[in-house]
């Protein structure tokens, strides 16, 4: 059963901006961006599953891609070693993009819709136990957008208020590029 009100509750309010975790990051993240692109980050980076992680213990990967055009925010515990260290990600893809649609289509195929705000709906997966993967994601569409959201399985509730966050924080937009620059 989902504790979606306790999720809901948490999120209402003032608009916040990302996370001050973020900020060493933001101009990496919004040159990053492609072309027409926006981002939402959660206001808060919320951990504190059994693997307890704290944020100024992470590591954080910008992964750019212009074709196909994404933009993914990985958060790790190591810079590099023998064993994957990925604690969770926040990613966008534009709306229509084969790949991402098709994996919004399995969400949306296996998961009850959760109100992240107004008529934005997301889709859990939930990963662990049983399940392949020890990562749980949660999809929605908002901005023209498809975002995830994507930590590990212990990490359910947390996930699901930084998705809520994410929703309802402003969009970051690409740097202004310069004349010279184009």
């Amino acid at each position: 059963m989902l504790a979606l009100p306790l999720v809901m509750g948490a999120a209402r309010g003032a608009i916040a901006a990302p996370d001050g975790f973020f900020s060493p990051y933001m101009a990496q993240i919004q040159e990053g961006l492609p072309a027409g692109f926006v981002m939402r980050l959660p206001a808060e980076v919320l951990l504190g599953g059994p693997a307890s992680f704290a944020p100024e213990e992470m590591t954080v990967r910008i992964l750019s891609s212009q074709a196909p055009p994404d933009l993914t925010v990985g958060l790790f515990t190591c810079t590099s070693g023998p064993m994957p260290c990925l604690v969770g990600s926040f990613s966008a893809d534009r709306q229509g993009d084969p790949d991402a649609e098709a994996a919004y289509r399995r969400h949306v195929a296996a998961a009850a819709p959760l109100t992240l705000s107004g008529n934005i709906k997301g889709y859990l997966l939930e990963g662990g136990g049983d399940q392949p993967s020890p990562f749980s994601s949660l999809m929605w569409k908002q901005d023209s957008m498809i975002y995830t959201a994507s930590f590990l399985a212990s990490e359910r509730q947390n996930l699901l208020r930084m998705a809520v966050s994410m929703a309802n924080s402003p969009p970051i937009r690409p740097r202004a590029r310069s004349a010279a620059a184009q």
